[in-house]
């Protein structure tokens, strides 16, 4: 399932019964941007999809429609400082 939740509360999402791909996604951007009637601003966490070249294509041909932002990788030994755990 892919979900989106607006600065308004609104949800959009969509339910895929097969592995998510490239495609998927595309068409779940495409639905969202053309809702909106106003340009989307997407946060998107850094699964390899997210990354593909067709999504890359895409988004380039829609710039005026829709920005992504990426979330920061996550690194176990670089976000724990030694010690700073107590229980």
């Amino acid at each position: 399932m892919l979900a989106t939740v607006t600065n308004q509360g609104k949800t959009r999402w969509m339910i895929i019964d097969e592995a998510f791909h490239a495609d998927k996604l595309i068409e779940f951007m495409g639905a969202l941007i053309q809702e909106a009637g106003r340009k989307v601003f997407l946060i998107l966490d850094n699964l390899r999809v997210h990354h593909s070249k067709p999504v890359k294509a895409w988004l380039a041909g829609h710039k005026a429609e829709i920005e992504v932002f990426y979330l920061p990788s996550y690194r176990l030994n670089s976000t724990r400082k030694s010690g700073s755990m107590r229980i």
